[in-house]
């Protein structure tokens, strides 16, 4: 890896799909501004970010696969090529900071091409201090003319947000940013810009451009709306006092029914808790409920509530009656279309975030899977949960683990999930104190929805992404 004086100052990165290619598929990639550092930095504001993308290939043949970076204003800085293809089934991963003449200080976006179908997680992290916690987010299938955020936040509960907005098209895109507070729904911020063909940009909850205001401490939701090109968007919220850091995409789908495959309330030692921010998207009142499952698909407990126009509400599982320890999933349902966010506090520091999902899939990529020996401190561990999202007939579920080269290791099988509900694994499970490192294929009998919860071996850091669909 190179030294520091080649470090990136890259705060956020984002990634979506721009359009299908014959024969493969082209992933955007936004990356943050430089610059946007708060005075006086501590905890993980103060993280000099750089990551890495993890690139699956879903194909069938050899993926060659092409990355060209963006300037904020549009302009091609470098064009990259893998030295290597990707095998079938195998993964790659793709460094800004082991690119050698990617420009000291770089900070855009970029284009993921490839002649074979991929997915793509990215991991950001700081690579000077491994104190800092790393996020994991994820590529879109496409982008949208409205987007939701169903959390942002300025100062509060210890968290700043810094939301990318991305144009995944070849034309510029005019945006309208419309922020909403938590508790009054009062809509306190309004944001426009224009963001040039395959670029991104970034506004910070504590310095909005334009003299617009966040009064800390504030927490709410935004509503993006595009027009002239389609856009993505993902939140990087690093804690203002801490090391800890969370990251979620937005999400252009809303819908009557959310589905969330992992709902935690004072869990382990940890005691991890999970806090579901449900957005309502539309101008008119919604009424809400959260329903509890335990892994058997046992209603263990319900939650209800009403979400004014364009506000969010927030819940935790210990408000719905289940009881400590509960490790299960969850269900949104909502008398109008909604968005959700999960958030994962611990205890013992740990943090989490995800975003929930209105669909799922019969195949199912997770590009990133790890499993470190307990000797290993700073080695990670993945932990996988698949959750049934038919409401009358259990799921069986095969899980292929395949390494960097595209080799099935293990396929096990997870029979029998019922409606609702999900079931885990992780490599752990097969490599024992060993080691692994590579994808995981989900092929299912009904649609399902993944997500991954990677824990540091000695459970200092955590953090989460959901799976992406195979067509």
């Amino acid at each position: 890896m190179p030294g520091l004086a080649r470090l990136r100052r890259a705060l956020l990165i984002a990634l979506g799909i721009l359009a299908l290619l014959a024969g493969g598929s082209a992933l955007s990639w936004g990356g943050a501004q430089a610059g946007v550092d708060r005075a006086p930095a501590q905890g993980a504001t103060s993280a000099l970010w750089s990551g890495s993308i993890l690139v699956q290939n879903n194909g069938s043949g050899p993926a060659t696969v092409v990355v060209n970076f963006y300037s904020t204003a549009g302009v091609l800085v470098k064009s990259y090529s893998l030295p290597n293809p990707i095998p079938p089934k195998g993964t790659a991963e793709v460094s800004t900071e082991a690119i050698g003449d990617l420009p000291n200080g770089f900070a855009g976006s970029a284009v993921v091409s490839a002649n074979q179908p991929v997915s793509a997680t990215f991991q950001a992290f700081d690579v000077t201090n491994p104190s800092i916690n790393r996020t994991l987010y994820n590529g879109f299938a496409e982008g949208a003319a409205t987007v939701y955020v169903p959390a942002i936040s300025n100062a509060y509960a210890d968290q700043t947000s810094l939301l990318a907005v991305q144009n995944v098209d070849s034309a510029p895109a005019t945006i309208t940013i419309r922020y909403f507070e938590r508790f009054t729904g009062a809509q306190t911020a309004t944001v426009t810009d224009t963001i040039p063909a395959n670029s991104s940009h970034f506004y910070d909850s504590a310095n909005l451009p334009g003299g617009q205001r966040l009064a800390p401490p504030w927490t709410g939701a935004a509503l993006i709306q595009a027009s002239g090109a389609r856009v993505v968007a993902a939140v990087h919220q690093p804690y203002l006092t801490s090391n800890k850091a969370v990251a979620f995409e937005g999400t252009g789908q809303a819908g009557n029914t959310v589905y969330l495959p992992s709902a935690l309330y004072l869990y382990a030692t940890q005691q991890q808790t999970s806090f579901i921010a449900v957005q309502n998207t539309q101008a008119t009142p919604v009424s809400v409920a959260i329903i509890f499952y335990n892994r058997d698909g046992t209603v263990a407990g319900k939650v209800s509530g009403d979400i004014q126009g364009y506000q969010k509400q927030s819940w935790n599982p210990g408000v719905a009656g289940v009881p400590s320890g509960f490790n299960g999933s969850a269900v949104v349902q909502a008398t109008g279309p909604v968005a959700s966010v999960v958030n994962i506090g611990s205890a013992t520091d740990l943090s989490m975030a995800y975003t929930g999902q209105i669909s799922g899939n019969l195949k199912q990529a997770l590009p990133y899977i790890r499993w470190a020996p307990a000797t290993d401190l700073q080695g990670w561990r993945t932990y996988i949960a698949v959750m049934n999202l038919d409401t009358n007939l259990p799921a069986d579920v095969t899980i292929r683990y395949y390494d960097q080269n595209g080799s099935l290791v293990q396929a096990p099988m997870l029979q029998g999930i019922p409606p609702n509900a999900k079931a885990n694994h992780h490599p752990g499970m097969f490599v024992g104190e060993g080691s692994f490192m590579g994808a995981v294929e989900i092929e299912a009998t009904r649609t399902v929805i993944a997500l991954v919860n990677a824990v540091r071996v000695d459970s200092t850091q955590a953090e989460s992404y959901t799976s992406l669909p195979i067509p």
